[in-house]
């Protein structure tokens, strides 16, 4: 049922910092449709550097390289009547073995499987043609984002913590990310999608800690991570209880424009944590001190702000003017 047919192909797509993106399709007879499996080599050697071999795993490397095409599945329904008939009950099972059938990859190969309400539409080397530029340039564009994650982790040094769904450690990592208290905002929305990769990062100034809990698409950078925070500095803060924490999670995560950089703006998480440890010193040394204690202060104020506070909620000044180099309200 699963067999192969004899005969591979593979592509190699080579980028201009001499990394190369090998692909290797695959043709199930019996199923009638393409699979995939990928390799990336690197001029450097990338064992050393933090999380990258998570970040380059061929079972996410390429996910959702168009959106909602997570090579889970067939595309073909035919094979869903073939699976009841021996048993077998989702192809996902296999995919490690098989490789992964996008559905860009059966256009490559010139495989059409029409849905309800769809458009006739060209077929064979017609329909390959007519994808293949667009592809291979979403295919290097996925490893350069990658690699340059991969970069920004390694310089990040030991803040952060990649967790996705494959190995039982991982995994456990997953389910304790998923009961944080902090972001069960975000999986009831349901930004928290099978196919994203998470973190876990924690900042430390003096005795204050910020935990970031956060959510990247494999369509990073184009699809901006999301933090979730929470403070554990005299007692526990979250996001949900403190409106500063809140107004940090905005900064972060509203003001892609700001953070990209230029195109095509492979450093916005980087300039994200950048923001996030700004937004921390703001906040802690714009705290009121207790006047009961003696001594100096535990965050003495170096930030330049017009306002320490402004309204009811006592809201801080996270924006960042440059180049006058003071802070304020938004």
């Amino acid at each position: 049922m699963l067999k192969r047919h004899p005969l591979s192909v593979c592509v190699d797509l080579k980028c201009k910092d001499g990394s190369v993106l090998h692909l290797y399709f695959f043709y199930l007879m019996n199923l009638n449709i393409m699979t995939v499996k990928t390799k990336v080599t690197t001029p450097i050697d990338l064992s050393t550097a933090i999380s990258a071999g998570e970040l380059l795993r061929s079972d996410t490397l390429l996910s959702c390289l168009y959106v909602g095409d997570q090579g889970g599945e067939t595309p073909n329904p035919a094979n869903r009547y073939q699976f009841d008939k021996v048993g077998i009950v989702s192809f996902v099972d296999y995919v490690d073995e098989l490789g992964h059938p996008y559905m860009w990859v059966q256009n490559l190969g010139g495989l059409h499987f029409p849905s309800d309400g769809s458009e006739s539409v060209c077929v064979g080397s017609s329909l390959s043609a007519s994808h293949m530029e667009a592809t291979m340039k979403l295919l290097r564009a996925r490893v350069q984002s990658r690699l340059a994650l991969q970069k920004q982790f390694a310089s990040l040094g030991n803040i952060l913590q990649l967790s996705v769904r494959t190995s039982f450690r991982q995994r456990l990592l997953l389910t304790i990310w998923y009961e944080l208290p902090y972001i069960k905002h975000v999986t009831e929305a349901g930004l928290a999608k099978d196919t994203d990769l998470y973190f876990m990062g924690i900042v430390e100034r003096g005795t204050a800690r910020l935990h970031a809990a956060v959510v990247m698409s494999p369509r990073y950078p184009e699809t901006a991570p999301l933090f979730s925070l929470s403070l554990s500095w005299k007692g526990e803060r979250t996001g949900r209880t403190d409106d500063n924490l809140r107004a940090i999670e905005s900064e972060v995560n509203m003001f892609k424009h700001e953070l990209q950089g230029p195109r095509p703006g492979y450093q916005l998480f980087t300039n994200q944590m950048a923001r996030l440890c700004m937004c921390l010193d703001v906040y802690l040394e714009t705290e009121g001190q207790d006047d009961s204690v003696e001594g100096p202060r535990e965050f003495p104020r170096e930030k330049m702000c017009l306002r320490t506070v402004r309204g009811p909620n006592r809201l801080k000044p996270f924006k960042y003017n440059h180049p006058q180099g003071f802070f304020s309200h938004r």
